[in-house]
């Protein structure tokens, strides 16, 4: 006989198996999100109601841009199913990975260095 009382902590409420989390995936593809990626909620996306908790969580901690490491934290799950809802919210157009500056946006090394100097004047 299956003890039911498995599937029920009194602390944490019903016991969700990470596979129904995500699906049955495990991983998202290589290299989409590392630990130190940063993502940020689209601006004017609607999330539909059809989310789980996770996926509504994740928006709601994405309205300020945050990593993906500090998403697994505070959702207290492991980074490959976290991984593997982002890339469900990004293909739904909710998150996204903000543009990072190319090389013209950049300050010069020499700036740079007239910076540092001025720093170490002081």
């Amino acid at each position: 006989m299956i003890d039911e009382d498995i599937w029920y902590d009194e602390d944490a409420g019903p016991l969700v198996r990470l596979y129904a989390i995500t699906g049955g995936r495990a991983e998202a593809p290589a290299g989409d999100f590392t630990l130190s990626t940063i993502v940020q909620r689209v601006p004017g996306a609607e999330p539909g109601h059809d989310l789980s908790l996770a996926e509504s969580t994740i928006v709601e901690l994405t309205e300020r841009p945050v990593s993906v490491s500090e998403i697994a934290a505070r959702l207290g799950l492991p980074l490959g199913p976290v991984r593997v809802i982002l890339g469900d919210l990004r293909d739904a157009g909710l998150v996204a990975v903000p543009r990072t500056r190319n090389a013209a946006d950049r300050p010069s090394m020499s700036l740079l260095e007239q910076v540092l100097s001025g720093l170490n004047a002081l």
